[in-house]
């Protein structure tokens, strides 16, 4: 029971049997008591004092949780932060123990699931081993490429030639990290942080930070893509015209089964007076096919939460 509560009903109590009291003494002190009383319920609402006081208790084990909370999240902190490797395959700071890497070819609406397939795993010290060789089901044409493209950085599709376009085909740029078949954060790999993430990202596409990004492709056949395409637009996200000049170019051939593919931002048109997001641009974007993970190329790990 509350204090407040309790003095109350000890008042209550000593009034309450005033009747049984026998001495001057027992009268007085039951008259003191009404008067305490009295007092305390014309200068406070009572009941107000109680519930201020249990919210106040509520404040008080809030904060205490939230403390705690803190406290745990400072020791795996690694979880709401991005993660590298630094000339090598082995994550700094890995502490999330043994992890799949997976790649995702679509979803299972009746069971509400992704769709993917192992084609590595992260060690418990961080080390990864991304072997792909598992066949993937349920593909694309190759001829849809210029309807998925993810990068959106042709904007004539008839500039697309393709060899043995029936073939099926899937492209992703990243693979997921799954533990106990849950997803808890994306592996990309490339040479530069900010690229790995713009060229992920729809409203970032555009932008001009150097570098490159690899990109896991599956082929039904012998196959390829080639398109080249000059372009001058615009290219603002906020309405305030942004004129740029583009080149893009593709130069993609496809061995049936694993390939990768190497996506080059090469120059960057600044615009220091622009809004923060529209102060650079790419000029020119090289797509072509590597037969292994270049020696430079870091492994990025962005956690869910991230």
């Amino acid at each position: 029971m509350k204090p407040y509560k309790q003095v109350f009903v000890l008042l209550l109590f000593m009034i309450g049997h005033a009747a049984l009291a026998q001495s001057p003494e027992e009268q007085k002190m039951i008259d003191k008591a009404a008067r305490m009383r009295d007092s305390i319920m014309k200068s406070i609402n009572l009941d107000e004092v109680i519930q201020q006081a249990e919210a106040q208790h509520k404040k008080m084990e809030k904060d205490i949780n939230k403390t705690d909370k803190r406290k745990n999240s400072s020791a795996v902190t690694i979880t709401n932060k991005m993660l590298s490797t630094n000339n090598n395959a082995k994550l700094a700071n890995w502490e999330l123990g043994v992890a799949d890497l997976v790649f995702n070819h679509g979803y299972d609406v009746r069971n509400n699931k992704v769709k993917y397939v192992k084609v590595g795993s992260i060690a418990e010290d961080g080390t990864i081993v991304l072997n792909p060789s598992v066949k993937i089901p349920n593909l694309k044409p190759l001829n849809n490429f210029k309807n998925s493209n993810i990068f959106y950085d042709i904007h004539n599709p008839d500039v697309y030639q393709y060899t043995n376009g029936e073939s099926g085909f899937n492209l992703n740029s990243y693979v997921l990290v799954y533990q106990n078949d849950q997803k808890i954060g994306t592996l990309t790999v490339g040479n530069s942080e900010k690229v790995t993430s713009n060229l992920l990202t729809p409203g970032n596409l555009y932008f001009g930070d150097e570098g490159y990004l690899l990109s896991w492709v599956y082929a039904e056949k012998d196959c390829a893509i080639k398109a080249n395409e000059d372009w001058k637009g615009d290219l603002s996200n906020t309405g305030a015209p942004l004129i740029v000049a583009t080149t893009v170019s593709y130069d993609l051939n496809f061995k049936a089964g694993w390939n990768l593919v190497k996506t080059e931002v090469i120059g960057t048109y600044h615009f220091p007076d622009a809004p923060e997001e529209d102060r650079s641009r790419y000029k020119k974007h090289q797509h072509t096919s590597v037969a292994a993970v270049p020696k430079d190329a870091t492994y990025y790990f962005r956690p869910s939460s991230y």
